[in-house]
């Protein structure tokens, strides 16, 4: 009943409605009763009852329920005639006449068509596009400090001193000739910097590129290659353990989706976009055309401390490779 009245203009049906108050006990005709008397009488609900026993042989109880604007409607059983009258029609036109004939369009092959192409994207805003870039830098910085951390730990370790730096070209003259794409723990440093690492993966390439430099340059032939080879193996799995037992998976596959959401809204493969512009400078100079009395290293690099050096006259290259090798063979003490 409270379903009829929310869903209002509805018919309340009861079919046999005097075998139907037989049955039921006092409480069901009881909440019955008082919830169809809350109906309002304007409400568009219509009590629609049917039975068997003429309204006047009805329970006084169920006649009270039409007291208020009822009809009665008698029905009477038809007679021979009537039923002849309405089977007639269904039996003698329809059911006798064959049926229409199928047409030959369900059976024909539908033709078959090309697959619809996905839905286009939604194009962000530009304050979306802002705010997402923003939440994909965060994610790359986190990235960028571990890193850093991972490299700074192979830098320290004496074992891959040789990896540190980039090769010199004079101590090994024909390093750029067979090794086509040097790389080292330096460079490492300068592509985090430069935000040109956006997987742990990538990081991890240049690492494989330091290894297999060495040992294709180095061949298995004296004492010294080996090690040089045994180290570069060294290194290449002490950070692969490193990131795999430190690095979080889901983090790595987050920052693939960021590489992969960046190509697709044409950033490229890279977050040049965020590095410091100030990182470029300008290239050293080989030769020194003069050097200062002040400069107590006069651009040498030797391990040992600084002395004075007279460089009243200009310097080359040759003299500075022949002071250096003087002064490492000069045990510090004899040094006035």
């Amino acid at each position: 009943l409270q379903e009829a009245q929310r869903t209002a203009p509805s018919i309340i049906y009861v079919p046999h409605i005097h075998l139907w108050w037989e049955a039921v006990g006092a409480t069901v005709k009881a909440t019955f009763t008082t919830s169809l008397r809350n109906i309002p009488s304007f409400a568009p609900v219509l009590l629609l009852a049917t039975s068997d026993v003429c309204h006047a042989d009805l329970p006084e109880e169920i006649r009270e329920l039409f007291l208020n604007d009822y009809e009665v409607f008698n029905i009477r059983l038809p007679d021979e005639e009537e039923r002849r009258m309405f089977f007639e029609d269904l039996i003698l036109n329809q059911a006798a006449k064959p049926p229409a004939p199928k047409t030959n369009t369900a059976w024909q092959t539908l033709e078959v068509l090309p697959v619809a192409p996905p839905p286009k994207p939604r194009q962000l805003t530009e304050e979306e596009i802002r705010k997402l870039e923003e939440q994909e830098e965060d994610t790359l910085r986190e990235l960028r400090i571990f890193l850093r951390d991972v490299t700074h730990r192979l830098f320290v370790d004496r074992r891959f001193r040789a990896f540190t730096k980039p090769v010199d070209p004079e101590e090994v003259p024909d390093y750029d000739s067979v090794i086509k794409q040097p790389m080292d723990l330096s460079a490492v440093l300068s592509k985090i910097d430069l935000h040109q690492y956006l997987t742990a993966g990538d990081f991890l390439k240049d690492i494989d590129l330091i290894c297999s430099n060495a040992l294709e340059y180095n061949p298995d032939r004296d004492p010294g290659d080996r090690l040089i080879r045994h180290r570069a193996c060294t290194l290449r799995d002490t950070a692969y353990a490193i990131v795999r037992e430190e690095m979080d998976e889901d983090f790595e596959q987050h920052c693939e989706e960021i590489r992969e959401s960046r190509r697709k809204r044409g950033m490229g493969c890279s977050s040049s976009k965020y590095a410091p512009s100030y990182y470029h400078v300008m290239p050293k100079q080989n030769s020194v055309p003069g050097c200062k009395k002040t400069d107590l290293k006069c651009d040498i690099k030797t391990k040992m401390p600084a002395v004075p050096v007279d460089c009243s006259t200009p310097c080359t290259n040759s003299k500075l490779r022949f002071i250096q090798k003087f002064l490492e063979k000069v045990p510090q003490s004899s040094i006035s």
